[in-house]
């Protein structure tokens, strides 16, 4: 820069105008109004104001979507299903190869006359069955639960147990003893006390274990004898005979334990166990079904909570965001308002 230009920018600093005090009041005030905006519709609009139009809005658009889809949903045919429940007249699972397991389908209000099966004769069999039959009311009950104790000891069985409770309803379980032999006759009887509801038969093989302990026995008595013999002869010493005499007596104690097995096993062969629950017919009310309103309401409700989980979702992951940008714009307007204020008192 030259010297005649220096001089002239000297100059022209020197010389700068400066505004009265009425003229910087002025600037203040034009300032502190803001800039004049264009006059628009969308201008005139705040954010309390789009607030106020957009949150019932979108209230009334979700309501709207949930309502129509839950219509939608509830058309006849969509989801409507009719189920006739029957008495199960299934069973638990065989208990090994040697049981067989045997669960006649008898249909409700029919006697099963001929639908529990024989036990094989002249074999050891564990016979087990169970019965569920319904009675009309709590007199019926009573006056069953009478005949079914009767009939087992007409049979020439016993009652192990029973159970009776009533109030408006009532049920009746009890566990019968009767001979094997007799099992079918019982089984007839009890089923006509009412209508079977359902039954079940179980019948395990016991025969291979009283051969067993049969054998056994039979080998058992062989070797007392055998020890007894030996027992009987005056030339043993006194150690010898001790000792076959021990033997003997440990033979002994052994056999009348396998003559308990056997005579237990032959106990549970002898008579069968009939487990029997009496109740008081069930209500055959069928509950209503829901109608298409009811069912409209309901799937209505779960869209509006998918619907509030979506925007709860949304709020917490674009919260942290929005806040983030609110704080920047909060900086901004501050940074920019203080320079206006220092441009100015300058």
């Amino acid at each position: 820069m030259t010297s005649a230009e220096s001089n002239l920018v000297a100059e022209l600093r020197a010389a700068r105008p400066s505004a009265d005090e009425a003229l910087r009041e002025r600037v203040r005030a034009i300032a502190a109004a803001g800039p004049a905006r264009r006059s628009s519709r969308f201008a005139r609009l705040s954010l309390r104001r789009v607030a106020l139009v957009a949150v019932p809005a979108a209230a009334v658009v979700a309501i709207s979507v949930a309502g129509v889809a839950g219509l939608v949903d509830s058309r006849p045919g969509a989801s409507e299903t009719v189920a006739t429940s029957v008495g199960s007249l299934a069973g638990p699972p065989s208990p090994g190869p040697a049981a067989r397991e045997l669960a006649p389908q008898a249909k409700a209000g029919v006697a099963a006359d001929a639908a529990a099966p024989a036990p094989t004769p002249g074999r050891a069999q564990r016979y087990s069955a169970e019965l569920t039959v319904e009675v009309k009311d709590v007199d019926a009950l009573s006056s069953a639960t009478l005949k079914a104790l009767q009939t087992a000891r007409d049979l020439g069985g016993y009652v192990v147990n029973v159970a009776y409770a009533t109030s408006t309803s009532g049920t009746s379980t009890m566990t019968l003893r009767v001979p094997t032999a007799q099992v079918q006759d019982a089984i007839v009887r009890l089923s006509r006390l009412g209508r079977i509801v359902a039954q079940q038969v179980q019948i395990e093989d016991l025969q291979g274990q009283v051969d067993e302990l049969t054998t056994r026995e039979t080998a058992l008595r062989e070797r007392i004898a055998r020890l007894s013999a030996r027992l009987a002869s005056t030339s043993l010493d006194a150690e010898t005979r001790a000792t076959l005499a021990a033997r003997r007596d440990a033979a002994r104690a052994e056999l009348a334990r396998v003559r308990a097995t056997r005579a237990q096993v032959n106990g549970e062969a002898l008579y069968a166990t009939i487990r029997l629950s009496l109740q008081t017919r069930q209500s055959s009310l069928v509950p209503a079904v829901p109608s298409r309103f009811d069912r409209a309401f309901d799937r209505a409700g779960e869209i509006l909570a998918l619907e509030a989980t979506a925007v709860l979702y949304a709020l917490v992951v674009a919260g942290p965001l929005a806040a983030v940008a609110l704080a920047a714009w909060l900086v901004r307007r501050g940074l920019r308002r203080r320079e206006n204020e220092r441009l100015l008192t300058s």
